[in-house]
């Protein structure tokens, strides 16, 4: 299972969060990932100076995240971590 972990503090939800976690759940329901990834909301990461949404993939920290980002991340970062666990 994969962990995908949001930040939806104040900072993060005004640069797009909400945006970003409705991209990540259609990426998911469209690669079929809804019983191997897990989507999760979280205050604050201490990040807000980074701009952008901050969110960790697996224990990888990620800053400055767009909603334009979100395409590229998905595939290089979650499928190949997804293909390995399912392994």
């Amino acid at each position: 299972m994969v962990t995908v972990q949001i930040c939806v503090g104040s900072s993060c939800f005004l640069r797009g969060a909400p945006r970003i976690i409705d991209k990540f759940q259609e990426l998911m329901a469209e690669h079929g990932l809804s019983n191997r990834l897990i989507l999760k909301g979280s205050f604050c990461l201490e990040q807000c100076t980074k701009g952008g949404v901050t969110l960790f993939i697996g224990d990888e920290l990620l800053t400055g995240v767009g909603y334009e980002d979100i395409p590229v991340l998905f595939e290089s970062k979650i499928l190949p971590a997804v293909k390995d666990v399912s392994r």
